[in-house]
């Protein structure tokens, strides 16, 4: 595809995704559906609507513990008044109508505050507060477990890397985002387009985790659009991508259509 013109949006334009798998639902299963159809459908009805930028990830099963996040994502939105009136859509209304279909206890999409020096569980930073194209450039992501040797204080030593991270980030990082429980840390890192990727904090974190996934996004257009033919992906291959998002230059305010 064309190089797609930037559209940086505010650090806490982002809402960060953790999903759980329904109870009884089983991980092949829980895949082909997110891949046929729910990050698709993602990435085709909600563009129009203000989505910038959309990172779904699925870390690995094998051994996993039930704390750790079955899936993952980020979606960027022109603002978070876009996305609040995303809803009035019927597209945005379908593709949300799906989680049900997957989900269990526990999944959750929340806005990022600012880091201020401690981490809570289950709550959202932005490690940098500029805005930033999370589309173009390259990103980074790492979700796993606490080791045993850091599970007894495992928020407090997230704090205390991430008030590290935040004091000395390397110059080519423009973005990160980080969310942790008492059994789980998710965390991303955004790189500027033409920056090179090199030895970042995200080591020291992994350090201190179980990795069940720590991979750079791979970037992928969607193979098709809402009437074509095309299967979908297959996320136990694709399973850490950035999607080439057909953006379109402004969203403007959504209205009702005349009568």
């Amino acid at each position: 595809m064309a190089h797609a013109k930037s559209h940086p949006v505010a650090a806490d334009s982002v809402h960060v995704w953790r999903g759980f798998r329904a109870p009884g639902k089983a991980f092949a299963d829980f895949a082909q559906f997110l891949g046929n159809v729910f990050v698709p459908a993602c990435s085709l009805l909600q563009p129009k609507a203000g989505l910038r930028a959309y990172l779904p990830s699925l870390p690995s099963p094998v051994n996993k513990p039930a704390a750790v996040p079955d899936q993952t994502a980020l979606m960027f939105w022109e603002n978070q008044q876009a996305y609040t009136q995303a809803f009035l859509t019927p597209a945005v209304r379908a593709y949300t109508n799906l989680h049900g279909d997957v989900y269990g206890p526990g999944s959750a999409a929340t806005f990022p505050i600012a880091f201020a020096g401690s981490v809570a569980a289950d709550q959202p930073y932005h490690l940098l507060d500029n805005p930033a194209d999370w589309m173009l450039g390259n990103v980074r992501h790492l979700v796993g477990a606490p080791s045993a040797t850091q599970a007894q204080n495992f928020l407090q030593a997230i704090s205390t890397w991430a008030a590290s991270f935040r004091s000395k980030a390397p110059p080519g990082i423009d973005g990160a985002l980080l969310c942790a429980g008492q059994g789980y840390v998710m965390y991303w890192e955004h790189w500027k387009e033409g920056q090179t990727v090199s030895t970042s904090p995200l080591e020291a974190l992994a350090a201190m985790v179980t990795p069940f996934l720590s991979k750079q996004a791979q970037a992928v257009a969607p193979g098709g659009g809402l009437w074509d033919v095309w299967a979908g992906w297959d996320l136990t291959q694709f399973d850490c991508m950035n999607v080439q998002l057909q953006r379109p230059e402004s969203i403007g305010d959504l209205k009702e259509p005349a009568k």
